[in-house]
């Protein structure tokens, strides 16, 4: 894929590194967003370009899916206004033509040229009446491509579930009187899922409540569910936030204070990869690369970079020396950067605003590897 022959993207080099960046100018709406990090914008085999698309001031449960095909021969944008979802739910199929994604209790999928269809949807006796806040934070597969995991807060509690692709049953797996979110399946085993602890504010009475252990491991047979660092509390001497599974099924995440870290759950041994403060990080698919944003959360103060880490040798690179503020509120859309890498660890995927919008884009990786 040759995106310097694309007339959808724009080459910009970064001023202060040089690092080469394609950037996604052909807008078919007015904010273009890459996906969590957990979840690939691109397609496993690169040949479609997912996003959210936005229409501010329209509020953030109102963004839709958008698609680019990057085929520089044969390109084309797309917006599909039928796919608004909740939460940050899109999940890329594992075909990269179709996009399932959450809303109105029910997962969909939409597929390039056909109508969009539902999959499987949360029993109504199981809702009873109540208010469905947020499901889905991000779909994720389970390893043996046949279940997909949903999280979610209906009334009072929190839960997480199973739904069945052939069949279309849902089954709840557990509830908390808590928040927990974020759920993940294991990418090597369909059974294994992590989820995390997180704050949230009382829908009635407005009180704040912190998480105490982030990230939770649990299986889909009801017989785990324990805190992985059970000596670790959040706020007296760890931040983990912002988890994910690398390719081999260890757990990683990222300390706001102290970094990048790996742990494998069997064997309990932690890693220290990248030791500095960060904000999200992704790993590539050997381990060896990483990347992250520093920082989204004091975007008023300072530019946020876009950072490489190889962890052989240690080396820092800079992607992005300094993202402008946002044209609209961060918090409106989470316009966090989110980069992660792509499938084939081609690229460095992440949302930008070196143009003055908001958009897309991709930074290959084969200038910083050794």
């Amino acid at each position: 894929m040759d995106l310097s022959r694309h007339p959808y993207f724009t080459e910009w080099t970064d001023p202060v590194s040089g690092a080469k960046n394609y950037v996604l100018t052909k807008m078919a709406a007015p904010l273009q967003q890459s996906f969590y990090f957990t979840n690939s914008s691109l397609s496993a085999d690169e040949k479609y370009l997912w996003f959210y698309a936005a229409y501010p001031p329209s509020p953030i449960n109102t963004r839709v899916l958008g698609v680019v095909g990057m085929d520089p021969d044969n390109p084309f944008i797309k917006i599909i206004p039928e796919t608004a979802f909740m939460s940050y739910s899109p999940l890329v199929t594992p075909e990269g033509d179709g996009v399932y994604f959450f809303q109105s209790r029910a997962v969909w999928l939409y597929r390039l040229g056909e109508k969009v269809q539902r999959i499987c949807a949360l029993d109504e006796d199981y809702i009873a009446g109540r208010w469905l806040y947020g499901a889905a934070t991000h779909l994720s597969l389970s390893a043996d491509g046949k279940k997909l995991l949903i999280d979610g807060d209906v009334g009072n509690v929190w839960f997480v579930a199973t739904a069945d692709l052939e069949t279309g049953k849902v089954e709840i797996i557990n509830e908390f009187p808590r928040m927990y979110n974020h759920a993940q399946f294991s990418p090597t085993d369909p059974n294994i899922f992590t989820m995390a602890q997180d704050w949230w504010l009382d829908p009635t009475t407005g009180h704040f409540t912190h998480f105490d252990q982030r990230i939770w491991l649990m299986d889909t047979d009801r017989t785990m569910c324990y805190p992985i660092q059970p000596k670790d509390w959040v706020l007296h001497g760890t931040y983990a936030c912002h988890e994910w599974w690398s390719k081999d099924g260890r757990i990683c995440w990222t300390d706001y204070d102290t970094g990048a870290f790996r742990f494998d759950w069997k064997t309990e041994q932690k890693e220290h990869i990248w030791k500095r403060p960060l904000c999200h990080t992704h790993c590539d698919s050997t381990g060896r690369y990483w990347c992250a944003d520093q920082t989204p959360y004091r975007w008023q103060e300072k530019p946020c970079q876009i950072l490489f880490y190889d962890a052989e040798t240690q080396t820092e690179s800079v992607i992005a020396s300094g993202l402008p503020l946002p044209p609209v509120p961060r918090g409106d859309y989470h316009l966090d950067p989110h980069p992660h890498f792509s499938p084939k660890d081609t690229y460095v995927v992440y949302t930008t605003t070196v143009t003055g919008e908001v958009t897309v884009a991709l930074c290959p990786t084969e200038q910083f590897r050794k």
